[in-house]
């Protein structure tokens, strides 16, 4: 019997097997679909998020370098223009915290939580927004995503760059007063105890980046910036948030 002949009765079994199952066991059926789709949704959604992070990630490593003089005045900052770099890095939050939201909004919590890597990207959202390691108020993180989230005829999309920029200097952009939030916190970066919490917040970002592309198939791998966190910032890491909030994650020691 040749190959494709086997193949093909291979082929015929499997799929008279499947629909067996299908017609003496709907409840198996069922949970085959749901698990497929917790995989569609999981997929679709984890590549905007690395993007996100990505991008955010590589600034705060900018900023870190520089000893945050961006906002602290300190030092000479990297960008000629400082003002836009600001608003730059805004955007940045603003767009990581929409990519997140994003999910909510798309009621994909119920699905994804159906599979392992659905549940851990679930507890880093939960460790974003902890009182632990979150920069501003949860309600707040969530209204600066919801502010970037734009429908059109039905389809959701998060506002670019430039809509960003012109949005923000609009004095009907209600939303405003949000994406101030985390303006308050960054100008206050002088503060050891605030920079250090960005600086963690940071390492949370890299984290999801390095466990959800460990090969960097979607973005590039990232190190962290150990020299930038003193030893309080590193046991807090250690100690509860690779310990408590996320203890799937691996290679712990690259991190603190």
């Amino acid at each position: 019997m040749n190959n494709w002949v086997k193949g093909l009765l291979t082929f015929v079994s499997g799929s008279a097997i499947w629909e067996g199952v299908k017609f003496f066991s709907p409840g198996i059926s069922r949970e085959i679909k749901a698990y497929r789709e917790a995989h569609k949704n999981l997929y679709e959604s984890i590549d905007p998020i690395l993007k996100a992070a990505d991008e955010l990630y590589g600034k705060l490593v900018s900023i870190a370098n520089e000893d945050f003089s961006t906002f602290t005045n300190k030092g000479v900052p990297n960008a000629k223009d400082v003002d836009l770099n600001r608003k730059y890095i805004y955007f940045l939050f603003a767009q990581f915290f929409a990519q997140l939201e994003y999910i909510r909004m798309k009621s994909q919590y119920s699905s994804i939580s159906k599979i392992r890597k659905g549940r851990e990207l679930l507890k880093f959202i939960e460790t974003f927004e902890s009182r632990t390691f979150r920069l501003v108020d949860r309600s707040i993180q969530r209204m600066i995503g919801e502010s970037l989230i734009l429908n059109s005829t039905g389809s959701y999309r998060v506002m670019s760059l430039s809509q960003f920029y012109i949005s923000i200097h609009d004095v009907s952009f209600k939303n405003n007063i949000w994406i101030k939030k985390i303006e308050d916190t960054l100008m206050t970066t002088n503060d050891k105890k605030v920079r250090q919490s960005v600086l963690v917040f940071g390492v949370i970002v890299a984290a999801l980046i390095n466990h959800f592309d460990p090969q960097s198939k979607i973005v590039r791998s990232r190190r962290v910036y150990k020299n930038k966190l003193t030893l309080d910032s590193k046991i807090k890491i250690n100690k509860v948030l690779l310990t408590n909030y996320l203890p799937f994650v691996k290679d712990k020691e690259r991190y603190y």
